[in-house]
Order: structure tokens, then sequence, then C-alpha cells
């Protein structure tokens, strides 16, 4: 009994509990910070490679946008017979994702794995193509060709065990062709 007061009064090692708490604190807001940083980069990846899409249906509409004799007209038209009709395409945006991101179409949304595990799922893309008006009344005013357009974007959490939701944005890009001269 003497032997047990004894060991119960001993005061040696009575951190070590507080230690291991703050350690696995440490690792869990750690594991947060890397997940969400991961995100993040997974996100400004196929934002980018979104935004270069855009911005190639406008390069392609550039070539086929009438350059006119002044400055300013520089929407897609093609003259037929007598009149300037729109020349302008939304072109294959799902096509460039899928051979610069190496993207596979499944369900109706195309997805990139690593390995066998999801990495993340673009969806419900949507484009326009606003042409510039053939000859524009007003000087101060911008006119240009633009594309803008939308695209979702989920991303799996690998932190909280498959548990927590997706995270899902919605991406808008904007994209544009203004003469030089």
């Amino acid at each position: 009994m003497t032997k047990l007061k004894k060991a119960l009064s001993n005061k040696t090692g009575s951190s070590t509990p507080l230690i291991v708490a703050v350690v696995l604190a440490i690792i869990i807001l750690s594991g947060a910070a890397f997940e969400y940083m991961r995100l993040m980069i997974v996100a400004v990846g196929v934002r980018d490679a979104v935004q270069s899409a855009v911005i190639d249906v406008a390069t392609e509409n550039w070539d086929e946008a009438y350059n006119g004799l002044r400055e300013g007209y520089s929407g897609g038209y093609v003259l037929s017979g007598t009149s300037w009709n729109q020349n302008i395409t939304t072109g294959d945006i799902y096509g460039r994702l899928k051979d610069n991101l190496g993207l596979k179409q499944e369900n109706g949304k195309y997805v990139k794995y690593a390995g066998s595990t999801l990495e993340y799922a673009v969806s419900g893309l949507s484009v326009s193509v606003t042409n510039a008006p053939l000859a524009p009344s007003n000087i101060n005013g911008i006119s240009q060709l633009t594309v803008e357009g939308t695209v979702d974007i989920a991303v799996p959490l690998s932190f909280g065990w498959e548990h927590l939701p997706p995270m899902q944005i919605k991406m808008k890009l904007k994209a544009g062709y203004t003469p030089k001269f």
C-alpha cells in the first residue's frame, strides 16, 4: 500500500500527456494546412489550363477577324455577297483540356485520376463568344472580340477520411482580342 501511495504522489512525467496533446494538435493543423495548399494548387492548375483554352478560342477567332482599314474593326466577320456575316466559333475547349490535363470522360464529367484515386472532376463548361461590332460608332468605348466561360471543378478532400464533401468551385474566365493597330 505504501508503494501505491508513493507512486501516486510522484510528479515526474506529469507533462507527458500535455506534450502528446500538443504534438497531436500540431499534426492535425499541419495536415489541414497541407490539404488547403493541395486544393489551391489543383484549382490554380485547372484554372490556368481552362484560361489557356479560352485564350486559344479567342486566338482562333482572331484568325477569322476582319482587320478592316480603320482602327477598331476587330470583329469576326466574313463578306458574303454584299453583306457581312459573323464568323465566330466557341472551339473545342474540352478537347484541349483532355490533351493538356490528361482528362478522361466519365458520367458526363471529365475526370483526372492520380493512380486509382480521383484527383478532380471538371464539368459544366459554358462558353460564349461576343463579337465586336463591325463598325463601332462609339470611338471611346472599347469594342473587342470577347470569349467568356464558366466551368465547375470538384476536388475531393483527402483530409477527413472522405467524410467531408469535396471542394466545389464555379470558375469564371474571360479572354479577348483587341487589335494592336
